[in-house]
């Protein structure tokens, strides 16, 4: 039986969260619909930590969770990137990154439905962005 390996864990602590606002790094996709807030600390865990926030003010609560729930299954489709993310980055400088993916210009006004096809490119474009940022550093 081989055992599941986790590319990621949920970023659940309010100090964490707060922390990653005040002093990361803010990447937006291209379409403008998702930004990512990223933070790399020293850590000795060398892990992937991920957080989804979408404002109230969004739309509905059926809305808002759709949107989370679509963002964390096109994170879990892009698993081959945030391998890479954790090989060359995380493990190499032995640091802990967390991100907090959010909406920044979509809602429920702008798009009435939401489907995997149009959330996906967005979150693959910040996984793409954020591997090419954090390895420069």
């Amino acid at each position: 039986m081989t055992k599941k390996v986790k590319i990621f864990d949920r970023l659940k602590r309010a100090n964490d969260i707060e922390a990653v606002y005040k002093n990361g790094n803010v990447i937006i996709s291209t379409d403008r619909k998702l930004k990512a807030s990223h933070l790399s600390s020293e850590s000795i865990t060398n892990q992937i930590r991920i957080a989804v926030t979408v404002s109230s003010k969004a739309g509905s609560s059926v809305w808002r969770n759709r949107l989370k729930r679509t963002i964390r299954e096109s994170l879990r489709l892009e698993k081959d990137i945030l391998k890479d993310i954790l090989k060359e980055i995380v493990f190499k400088k032995k640091s802990e990154l967390s991100i907090i993916f959010s909406q920044y210009r979509i809602n429920q006004v702008n798009q009435k439905r939401l489907f995997l096809k149009d959330i996906k490119p967005a979150v693959t474009d910040i996984l793409n962005k954020l591997s090419k940022t954090t390895s420069r550093n």
